[in-house]
């Protein structure tokens, strides 16, 4: 099995979530348990210092801030998962797959927020983050955004009552337009990145999604 990065994206409400479940759940069916040759993991999050950023960051105060500190705490985040988590993991012959990524940052911050002078920095810093790794590319082997329109997400996350809404979620409709172009900008920018249609059922969906990681982990 080749050991990849693999970055799961998309709007809050794409199903990406629900879409890591069901990979590994089909990962596990292959003998492929979770910690062994692949870990799942998140951003922000995944070590004990990115997941109290990753407190932060969703909390009340953040909220009160600027796209600038919010991007800045993302990446502090994304610096301690890459150097604690995820370039030990693909050195010891581990594949990682991550809900969310630099992609994110770039959608949210960037787009969402219109602050389009971040955008040099954030590809300069991105850089900083990855020039070390043990990765084929300059970052994840391949980013999978899940793409639907925004309404219909909104809808979703709006009628989870499961879900713990973030001040990101309650963000205005308009907003979320935004953060999708910002993805599509992303994945325009990024060799690695293919986009898939998330507005099916989940099973069609997975069956997608199956296909183009099972391929880049070499079990295809």
């Amino acid at each position: 099995m080749n050991p990849i990065y693999c970055v799961f994206d998309g709007l809050d409400g794409s199903g990406k979530g629900l879409q890591l479940d069901l990979l590994r759940e089909r990962l596990d069916r292959h003998g492929i348990h979770n910690g062994e040759r692949v870990v799942f993991t998140r951003e922000p999050g995944g070590t004990p210092l990115a997941e109290v950023i990753r407190e932060v960051i969703l909390g009340p105060l953040a909220k009160e801030s600027t796209p600038f500190n919010n991007m800045l705490l993302f990446l502090a985040a994304r610096e301690e998962l890459m150097r604690k988590l995820v370039f030990p993991a693909i050195l010891a012959g581990k594949s990682v797959i991550s809900d969310r990524g630099d992609s994110s940052t770039f959608a949210f911050q960037i787009y969402g927020e219109e602050r389009f002078a971040l955008e040099e920095r954030f590809w300069r810093l991105r850089e900083d983050i990855f020039r070390h790794s043990p990765l084929r590319s300059n970052g994840p082997d391949i980013y999978v955004f899940f793409d639907l329109p925004p309404l219909v997400a909104y809808q979703r996350m709006a009628g989870d009552s499961a879900r713990t809404k973030t001040h990101f979620d309650l963000r205005p409709i308009e907003y979320h337009e935004r953060v999708r172009d910002g993805f599509s900008d992303f994945a325009r920018q990024c060799s690695t990145a293919v986009i898939v249609d998330a507005n099916r059922k989940p099973e069609e969906v997975h069956e997608e999604v199956w296909s183009i990681v099972s391929e880049e982990l070499g079990l295809a």
